[in-house]
């Protein structure tokens, strides 16, 4: 039986590594921080120790030409999921999914609600680095928002008065890590295309709840040069919501769309 375990993580893992290069357009850079240097004060008599000082680190900054992209998210592919284990379900019904797993660990910078969707979920923070590569959730029904701060004029936290941005998964067809399960179904974000003007958006923060109205929605191609006006803060108190839309390409496993949400703050 461990064996057939090891067989099974390691076609995870390649399965994680075709979704990560196809769904990602690439893996996100290591931040590699500068080693430490020991510097020796002089001094009459020897000291038992040196004094450690750390280098300063150079903080990686974005190009004047790059701009994150939109990370697509695992996406429910005609392809059959990879060959079960004894012992580990297949769930497909996202509401049995949260009852029975929750969220990730990591996925409590804050709730957001969409009334008019069902949509109640954890959020989980995620640094946005030079790289500009944007995280994908962790898993079918939690809810990522991204730490912009390296990239001036872009994002912010919410009801900070910049445009605090999120994302979420359509729809999914993969194994989920945290919860040692299959999951092929729809995600959290399954029916933002049927968002309205004026449906409200709430946003649970730092001891508040912030709403939100609704005010554009709309599709726009993934590799558009326009993201960095989406990412833009220059819009007062908002927030942007995405998820995976248009068509499917079952050869590079990417939708060809995504999925945009703006709400202004109430």
């Amino acid at each position: 039986m461990a064996l057939r375990r090891w067989q099974y993580t390691m076609v995870v893992a390649l399965s994680g590594l075709v979704l990560l290069v196809a769904c990602r357009g690439g893996s996100a850079d290591e931040i590699v921080v500068a080693t430490p240097t020991e510097t020796v004060t002089a001094s009459a008599t020897p000291t038992p120790t040196t004094t450690s000082t750390p280098r300063p680190t150079a903080t990686p900054t974005p190009t004047t030409t790059s701009t994150p992209r939109p990370t697509a998210t695992p996406t429910d592919t005609p392809e059959p999921l990879p060959e079960e284990v004894p012992g580990i379900p297949t769930v497909r019904s996202l509401q049995s999914f949260v009852n029975d797993y929750g969220f990730p660990g990591d996925a409590h910078y804050a709730r957001i609600r969409i009334p008019t969707l069902g949509v109640n979920a954890s959020v989980a923070s995620k640094f946005v680095g030079g790289d500009g590569v944007m995280v994908a959730p962790g898993g079918p029904a939690d809810v990522v928002w991204y730490d912009m701060s390296l990239w001036p004029g872009m994002g912010g936290a919410p009801g900070g008065g910049g445009n605090a941005i999120f994302s979420g998964h359509v729809n999914y067809a993969a194994y989920v890590p945290y919860a040692d399960v299959h999951y092929r179904g729809q995600g959290v974000f399954d029916g933002l295309d049927r968002l309205s003007s004026g449906d409200i958006i709430e946003v649970d923060y730092n001891g508040q709840t912030l709403r939100y109205g609704v005010t554009e929605v709309y599709d726009l191609a993934a590799t558009s040069p326009n993201w960095a006006k989406v990412w833009g803060n220059g819009g007062g108190d908002s927030i942007t919501l995405y998820t995976c839309g248009g068509e499917f390409d079952s050869g590079t496993r990417e939708y060809s769309h995504r999925i945009v949400v703006k709400a202004q703050r109430l």
